[in-house]
């Protein structure tokens, strides 16, 4: 009868981890890491510098949730044997700020959307210019697909739609 016992143990422990997804040799854990559902959007440096509003509005069945997306700058540094980011050389001097050049305003290009489906929705992008005048309005139809953070072996993130804007205003899906 101990006999019997002590195998039991083991199998009890083997077959909790079948069912949680995990193996004695699985290398990859799942998190607790999430993606946000939302829609990214990248904007081609030709129209972000003359951008200065930009609202982007998601709607499927009868909802419709409109974002505000905003405009960052990105700041490069020069390309000198001290950085380490752009050669292959050992950092012998920092870059200061001063240094920096500013470049091509960018966008952080995410409109978080909690209740964002796993199905077509319809997306209207409109961007203002300075004076208010709009430079641009469009519409697709994209389907947000699920995200995973932690790798495909594990749960799924938020679902998430990706958007490029071109320089003559096309919107591609990506």
């Amino acid at each position: 009868m101990r006999q019997n016992v002590g195998l039991a143990v083991p199998l009890a422990a083997l077959t909790l981890l079948t069912a949680s997804g995990c193996s004695a040799g699985d290398t990859h854990p799942c998190t607790l890491m999430d993606a946000p559902a939302g829609i990214r959007v990248k904007v081609s440096p030709e129209l972000a510098n003359r951008v200065a509003d930009a609202t982007l509005t998601a709607c499927w069945d009868d909802t419709c949730r409109k974002r505000t997306l905003q405009m960052g700058s990105r700041w490069e540094q020069p390309a000198t044997p001290g950085n380490p980011v752009m050669t292959t050389e050992s950092a012998t001097a920092t870059a200061s700020p001063a240094a920096r050049t500013p470049q091509t305003p960018v966008w952080p290009g995410f409109a978080a959307v909690r209740d964002l489906p796993g199905k077509p929705i319809h997306v209207t992008l409109v961007f203002k210019n300075q004076r208010g005048a709009t430079v641009l309005d469009r519409q697709i139809s994209i389907t947000p697909q699920p995200t995973y953070p932690n790798g495909r072996n594990c749960s799924p993130g938020g679902p998430q739609a990706r958007l490029t804007v071109t320089g003559e205003g096309s919107l591609i899906p990506r």
